[in-house]
């Protein structure tokens, strides 16, 4: 068996980052609602702060951004025709658009659960994408977030990915 490591893995942050107040309850999200975002100088802090990481010796990686605006999502929701002609009509319903384009899986805490090796009878890491299915912004990410995660941890002698549990308050993430 091989010596278990630690990683720290950090969301890097999309072109559609925006403050789009989706977080009930989130008093930071209610607060900064509307302000204007600058989502390339959100991604080159952020990957400054995985750079500082890094040097100072830790074990760095970063979940890439998901497909914003995410067509599927609004397509389930009854809208239908071209990229173009969704985002147009779904702007008759901002807060469905705005959960189509939320940036929210940057908050890579919130992805997944970690089973470690040590702790599954297999001997492998598990990874469960988390549902989040209290929120709909962030419950419209978990297919993409398990494909990434299945494209990063892509040895199944060592990982094994989960999809995430059912969309139901009682698997609520």
């Amino acid at each position: 068996m091989s010596e278990a490591f630690e990683v720290n893995f950090d969301g890097l942050i999309g072109p559609t980052h925006n403050y789009g107040g989706l977080s009930d309850g989130n008093l930071a999200s209610a607060k900064n609602a509307g302000a204007v975002a600058n989502p390339k100088e959100a991604a080159l802090q952020g990957l400054e702060k995985m750079r500082l990481l890094h040097r100072a010796g830790l074990k760095q990686g970063f979940l890439p951004p998901l497909l914003r605006p995410n067509l599927a999502f609004l397509k389930q929701a009854g809208f239908s025709g071209t990229a173009e002609d969704i985002v147009k009509a779904a702007t008759e319903t901002p807060a469905l658009l705005k959960a189509s384009y939320s940036a929210s899986s940057m908050w890579a805490a919130n992805a997944a659960t970690v089973s470690p090796s040590a702790d599954t009878e297999d001997g492998k890491l598990h990874l469960t994408s988390a549902n989040l299915s209290t929120m709909l912004h962030r419950s419209i990410e978990h297919p993409e977030t398990t494909a990434n995660l299945s494209a990063i941890f892509n040895d199944p002698s060592r990982f094994t990915v989960h999809d995430a549990l059912p969309e139901h308050f009682d698997f609520s993430d």
